[in-house]
């Protein structure tokens, strides 16, 4: 046991090289080799576990599960991979964090050591079994010897099995730590951590390359990256690993017989002055410090492939200066996409959230559509943005939108303006018919290029558009219109840009929707309010508006303390009129009677309401007596001039009106009721002494209470002073 653990020790001794645990089991499961990286992931020292049954610690080990496949080993079966999926803690170990590492294990069968075989031939067979998988662990690939193929069994004859029919086998396990690519949904947020640990292995992978040409053949094919060593002075890869050829697609031959051509033939030519500059820090360089550039290479299938190199000084000249550089590349095209997928989401919705909140900010759909287009074309940086309302046509035979109308647009300065045009046949063809139903978005690049229809093609022609994006505005069924952005040049439209159209186009739709309907219940509140204040048959204002707005202005004309007056109106002998000409008749005779007041009526402060029945009602705000009484006089001019006859009254062959006219200057202590009782106080003298008449009544504003005087409108009297009413002023 002690001769065989000391030869196990000499041949396998080179695995305590290499990055991943190693385990050699006896077929009695005997642990005969257990290398450094074992001992430092599981804290099970070497000294304690070499000659111990592996299942002694780790019990799970002796299932049946385990058990049967390890059985097939150690006849000489092929390799069997425990998958990390599977089988993540084959042998448990605990990361400085705490957490369990999920291990990818491949155990494969291993020629029980014999006298005679070489060192140099098994550590050769060793290395070369190791390779590098898809996944980026470290596993047992095809091995190149006939024996392990599974297609030949060791001979007599065979050189490692010198005088064995039957060999007996080890079971090698090769045990690779995936943690990080288990968990690789989260490599963006730990690719620093990640970094470092590249870093430690790149330099384990210096020393090596120092002192073994071998191992830096073997160890660097097998790394998940390029490893490359670059000469500053000849400025051409003097040594690049077998990895080129599944990140490249160039053999490391190929490579090197670029020499100096190598960077204007691989390196994205916007890179090239970052790559010069990277180059020219190395001169003041210390040794172990490293350079990090990110840069794009060219596939051999011409795809554009991104990597992150980390470069440090290999080797220096005899007077200190800089000769070659060693550094690894590392493929991180995927986390690219990644981040500008997520970099153009995030400004896809940012811009999504700026321009739907101006939107919505109003719901005035002129506003709405204006606030769209200037936005969206601020972002698109296109020539003209526009909105077409559709013009439905009618009819059963009518089945699709026959014209469209631009209803908004932004445009620039150097471009012809479409705004007010009608499109006549434009967009209305059946792709279009059949398009909207989808929601789907026509991009043009070029209008030339393009199969369209000719009178398309003319019209725009016309505005010098050359490309454009064409997205239907839907609400339910119905295609309300399109939102269309144009270029007068060529423009091949970025899938960002279309995206956020027809995002934007669902939000503007319901933007729309939202500012109609706020249109159409604006014009119910108004009918609403316009009946709740207008008397329906003169459509003069009604008694209650009358009530609102008499109070409003006493209020009012009692801060300023100026003068409010009131005129009440009645139609003389109105029943006799109505039991002579009927109701219809009668109401005829309010209508035109209340379109003769209106008409006298011409101040916008002014307001004349239907008091009740055929009595009518004036408030002029901010006149005095005077005032009042020539706005009554230019009303009862207007009704005889309407000439109505009127067989039943006793004044006049025509319809009359008697005038009660009432002035004050309001008292925050009183009402205005005093002044309605005083207008009709007025009116009921008017009524009194004979009807068609105007009379005047001023109240007591210190009483509260209409106590005044009435006084008869007489051409003579009303230029006199009267000592019961205070001095008139003009209104």
């Amino acid at each position: 046991m002690i001769e065989e653990s000391k030869t196990i020790k000499e041949k396998f001794g080179v695995l305590d090289s290499v990055p991943v645990g190693a385990c050699l089991l006896r077929d009695d499961f005997v642990v005969l080799f257990w290398n450094t990286c074992l001992e430092e992931w599981t804290k099970i020292p070497r000294s304690k576990i070499l000659g111990t049954k592996i299942t002694t610690h780790f019990p799970h080990l002796s299932q049946l599960k385990y058990a049967t496949r390890f059985k097939q080993i150690f006849a000489g079966g092929p390799p069997t991979i425990f998958s990390s999926q599977i089988h993540k803690h084959l042998i448990p170990a605990t990361c400085q964090d705490g957490q369990q590492r999920i291990q990818q294990t491949t155990v494969t069968a291993v020629p029980a050591l014999e006298a005679g075989v070489a060192e140099e031939e098994i550590r050769d067979w060793l290395l070369q079994t190791l390779e590098l998988e898809p996944d980026g662990t470290f596993g047992v690939g095809e091995p190149t010897s006939a024996f392990l193929s599974g297609e030949y069994r060791p001979s007599v004859s065979s050189s490692i099995w010198p005088g064995v029919n039957s060999p007996s086998f080890y079971a090698l396990l090769v045990i690779q730590d995936v943690t990080d690519l288990t968990h690789r949904i989260q490599a963006y947020r730990t690719l620093r951590d990640q970094a470092l640990e590249e870093v430690k292995v790149r330099q384990q992978v210096e020393e090596k390359l120092r002192s073994s040409q071998l191992f830096i053949q073997q160890i660097a094919d097998a790394a998940p990256y390029l490893l490359y060593i670059y000469d500053l002075t000849q400025r051409r890869n003097v040594y690049v690993n077998g990895q080129a050829s599944k990140l490249l697609g160039y053999t490391p031959q190929e490579i090197l017989q670029m020499e100096m051509a190598l960077f204007s033939s691989l390196v994205y030519p916007e890179d090239l002055e970052r790559v010069e500059a990277h180059l020219q820090k190395f001169p003041r360089a210390q040794d172990g410090h490293i350079l990090e550039l990110e840069y794009r290479l060219k596939h051999r299938s011409g795809e554009w492939r991104w990597f992150r190199c980390r470069d440090q000084v290999f080797a220096r000249t005899a007077d200190g200066r800089p000769k070659q550089i060693f550094g690894t590349a590392q493929d991180i095209t995927e986390y690219k996409w990644a981040e500008d997928a997520l970099r153009q989401q995030n400004e896809r919705e940012l811009l999504m959230a700026t321009i739907t909140q101006h939107i919505r900010e109003s719901l005035d759909l002129g506003e709405v559509l204006n606030t769209t287009v200037t936005e969206v074309r601020q972002f698109l940086q296109a020539d003209r943005v526009m909105i077409v309302r559709f013009n439905f046509c009618t009819g059963y035979l009518c089945a699709a939108p026959a014209t469209g109308a631009v209803t908004v647009e932004s445009v620039a300065p150097n471009c012809r303006p479409m705004l007010g045009e009608t499109l006549e046949n434009f967009c209305f063809d059946e792709f279009y018919l059949e398009a909207y139903q989808h929601r789907a978005i026509r991009p043009i690049a070029d209008v030339c290029a393009a199969d369209l229809p000719q009178d398309q093609i003319d019209l725009l022609a016309q505005f010098e558009v050359k490309a454009y994006l064409v997205v239907p505005l839907v609400q339910g069924d119905e295609l309300w219109g399109l939102l269309m952005a144009h270029q007068c040049s060529p423009r091949q439209w970025m899938q960002l840009e279309v995206e956020l159209l027809s995002s934007l186009a669902a939000q503007l739709a319901i933007a729309i929707k939202q500012a109609e309907l706020y249109q159409q219940l604006q014009a119910a509140n108004l009918k609403l309010e316009r009946l709740a204040t207008l008397d329906e048959l003169t459509q003069l204002a009604n008694r209650r508006r009358f009530d609102q707005y008499l109070e409003m202005e006493w209020c009012r004309q009692a801060g300023e303390q100026t003068p409010l007056s009131l005129i009440l109106c009645d139609i003389d002998s109105f029943k006799s009129y109505n039991d002579t000409y009927g109701h219809p008749g009668g109401d005829e005779c309010l209508r035109q009677v209340a379109g003769a007041i209106g008409n006298a009526v011409d101040r916008p402060a002014d307001l004349v309401a239907r008091y009740g029945g055929e009595e009518f009602a004036v408030i002029l705000p901010n006149t005095a007596i005077q005032g009042a009484v020539l706005v009554a006089e230019r009303i009862q001019l207007k009704i005889a001039a309407l000439q109505l006859p009127h067989a039943g009254c006793q004044v006049s062959p025509y319809v009359t009106v008697s005038f009660g006219v009432a002035s004050i200057v309001p008292a925050s202590e009183s009402g205005p009721e005093i002044l309605i009782a005083a207008a009709d106080q007025a009116l009921y003298q008017a009524k009194r002494l004979g009807r068609d008449r105007i009379e005047l009544y001023q109240p007591d504003p210190a009483s509260g209470k209409p106590n005044g005087t009435v006084t008869p409108l007489l051409p003579a009297d009303f230029s006199l002073p009267n000592t019961n009413l205070p001095s008139p002023t003009s209104a």
